[in-house]
């Protein structure tokens, strides 16, 4: 663990043994300041991270504040921080509004879900460090969530970046860099229905749907899963840059090694993005941040295809670059 997660542990340790933020913490937390990683980062990800997976086993955490109304954090008050920390656009900007998303808020959620799940002081050691690595891969992260301070972007988002080149795909707008190719992916009937862009010895293969109760990055995922799992690949769930992915490696016919990709996902206004990216940048460990950026800043625009393909949304081919 580095500098910051031991800082941000030793924040963690004091709220839970005085169960008030000390001066001291406040000042040693630099909660607020984005544009490194910081203690106050590492612990406000850690909770994210943490709320992301109960989320996902089907645990509403928005259902009722911690116990005792830890830190002055009420009913209704809890019920928007949390999806706001989950990536909800609208909860992100009403969080905003209120000025919920403090260090006092963020330490109560996070001790009362260690309490909860019964984390040692080990466990919780590994969940910061955890959350150190998250935030040492993307500088530049979030702290609100999904259209407010990071992509990828709805078309309504009003935190969305405007200006810089982009490959104009009608239902997808992708940022272009010079030197990239892109590919069309067609299905049966000549539809382009997915995009893949080639930067050096990286690509990333970018699709959208349509959100539904059956269509989610969470469902999506499972889905992937099971699929690779059954043909003979191995599926790691991880939390990275972009939130939970899938590490993964397919089996390749005639070829002792498989083929490894990271599979990113977001759930946005009534869509969902998948990013395959392989090559380089897929590798466990690489620092190729490319297809990173590529994925969180793309803007989709669901409204631009009417929904008669199913839950995949057509592209529009080729490109209008702007």
């Amino acid at each position: 663990m580095g500098v910051a997660g031991e800082e941000a542990a030793a924040v963690v340790a004091q709220f839970a043994r005085d169960g008030f933020v000390a001066e001291e913490s406040r000042e040693r937390a630099e909660f607020g300041v984005w544009d490194r990683v910081t203690p106050g980062r590492v612990v406000l990800v850690a909770l994210q991270t943490v709320l992301r997976l109960r989320h996902e086993d089907g645990r509403d955490d928005a259902a009722a504040p911690p116990a005792g109304g830890a830190a002055g954090l009420g009913g209704e008050d809890h019920r928007v921080l949390v999806p706001a920390l989950l990536g909800d656009a609208p909860a992100a900007r009403e969080a905003e509004r209120r000025g919920l998303i403090t260090l006092d808020h963020v330490l109560a959620l996070l001790a009362s879900v260690v309490a909860e799940e019964s984390m040692s002081e080990a466990e919780t050691g590994e969940l910061l460090a955890a959350a150190e690595e998250s935030c040492a891969e993307a500088p530049g992260g979030a702290a609100t969530g999904r259209g407010i301070d990071a992509g990828p972007w709805d078309e309504d988002d009003a935190g969305r970046p405007e200006g810089g080149r982009v490959i104009d795909l009608g239902a997808l707008l992708v940022p272009r860099v010079p030197g990239v190719e892109v590919h069309p992916m067609r299905s049966d009937d000549g539809a382009v229905v997915a995009v893949t862009v080639v930067n050096g010895r990286t690509a990333v293969q970018l699709q959208a749907y349509r959100s539904s109760p059956d269509t989610s990055w969470e469902t999506i995922r499972g889905q992937l899963s099971r699929s690779i799992g059954r043909n003979g690949g191995s599926v790691e769930e991880r939390a990275g840059r972009a939130g939970v992915e899938l590490q993964t490696v397919v089996p390749v016919r005639g070829k002792s090694a498989g083929q490894i990709s990271r599979v990113l996902g977001c759930d946005g206004p009534g869509w969902v993005l998948r990013g395959f990216v392989t090559g380089a940048g897929a590798k466990p460990g690489s620092t190729d941040a490319w297809a990173y950026a590529t994925f969180e800043g793309t803007v989709v625009r669901a409204s631009y295809a009417p929904p008669s393909r199913g839950a995949a949304i057509a592209l529009r081919w080729p490109p209008a670059e702007a």
